[in-house]
């Protein structure tokens, strides 16, 4: 039987009087700490309810993922130092029509997925002009520049397969270009874009403008210093509050409801070297050379480039050298009856309605 003595008596009434308060006081302590920490990361489980991802125009692309992309894979554009139309421009936003606030090197920007391939986005590149200041002008200018992206998973991972450059779509004189992005060494980044001075037809090569119909030039080229890429969006739903993205103004609704990397074109690249540029519709080429009436010169390299779909090999030190002396005789050809040929379509163009300018859409 315990011996219960004074001593002992009085300990265990300490321990009585001070226990409970310092349990109180941790189980208190312990509190405060889960309190701190209950929002942590650490401690979310899996019904914390996720942060929303915005996609605004809807095509199952995230805004950021979207806005990602365009920065990482802007072309580099070069421009003419004299064009009359300056720059591209900037739209005013709210009104449904095209109406320039400023010629200031606003780039439009496009993301969207490919269909039936759901790791694939295309990437379109919209320079719009304020006009179309060469041969057979009007107001209003929309050409571009377009990529087809593997995705890999996320954006950092990305890599460019393709590359393609409008020059005057859906007219006789179209000369648009299709490449492999290793052709261009743009995998990672944007392709140099030479713009016609201005007719705007966008190039992968200085020397490709001269061998087209459109009457185009790059001459005194600088870099244009892009001031902003703005999404448009998809036509459908545009974003930034963009009312003129559908205006029968401009052929812009076809750029935009349309893919630029159709099988027979991948095909063609794909068939060709990986030095070489290729026409993305080679059956205009004949078309182009009549036009012209310089057969011996554009004429003989429109054929031959018709037969190897070859707009340009790149492999050249000198790349005006891969047209050769028939791509010189057709520069002459040029200067010497441009005058005559173009005093003739504008005669052709106000009997027909516009031989060259693409159909306005409606709405």
């Amino acid at each position: 039987m315990e011996a219960h003595t004074p001593a002992a008596t009085q300990g265990r009434r300490s321990s009585a009087r001070f226990g409970a308060p310092s349990a109180l006081r941790l189980i208190a302590l312990s509190t405060c700490i889960l309190a701190i920490f209950a929002g942590s990361p650490l401690l979310a489980t899996e019904k914390t309810p996720a942060r929303s991802v915005q996609d605004s125009d809807h095509d199952g692309l995230s805004d950021a993922l979207e806005s990602s992309l365009l920065a990482r894979f802007s072309p580099a554009f070069m421009i003419s130092s004299t064009d009359c139309s300056i720059m591209p421009a900037q739209f005013v936003a709210e009104m449904s029509k095209p109406t320039v606030r400023a010629d200031d090197g606003t780039v439009y920007g496009q993301a969207f997925p490919r269909k039936d391939h759901p790791d694939q986005v295309e990437l379109h590149y919209y320079h719009l002009w304020r006009s179309d200041c060469g041969q057979l002008g009007h107001a209003l200018d929309a050409e571009h520049v377009a990529a087809l992206i593997q995705l890999h998973g996320d954006a950092n991972a990305a890599k460019a397969l393709y590359w393609y450059a409008a020059a005057h779509e859906d007219t006789i004189c179209d000369a648009s270009q299709v490449a492999q992005a290793e052709t261009l060494a743009a995998e990672d980044r944007g392709p140099a874009v030479w713009i016609s001075n201005g007719k705007h037809g966008s190039f992968f090569s200085r020397d490709l403008c001269a061998t087209g119909c459109g009457g185009d030039r790059c001459q005194q080229m600088q870099p244009l210093i892009v001031s902003e890429i703005v999404n448009v969006g998809e036509p459908a739903a545009p974003m930034q509050g963009i009312a003129w993205l559908l205006s029968p103004e401009w052929p812009l609704q076809q750029k935009l409801r349309r893919s630029d990397f159709t099988d027979p074109r991948l095909a063609r690249a794909d068939r060709s070297p990986k030095t070489d540029i290729v026409w993305a519709n080679p059956s205009k080429r004949p078309a182009q050379a009549a036009i012209l009436g310089v057969n011996a010169g554009l004429g003989g390299t429109a054929t031959g480039a018709e037969a190897a779909d070859t707009a340009l090999a790149t492999a050249q030190t000198d790349t005006s050298s891969a047209l050769g002396s028939a791509k010189q005789h057709a520069a002459k050809a040029l200067d010497q009856s441009s005058s005559n040929v173009w005093k003739a379509l504008r005669r052709s163009a106000e009997k027909t309605g516009g031989l060259l300018a693409p159909k306005k859409t409606q709405p």
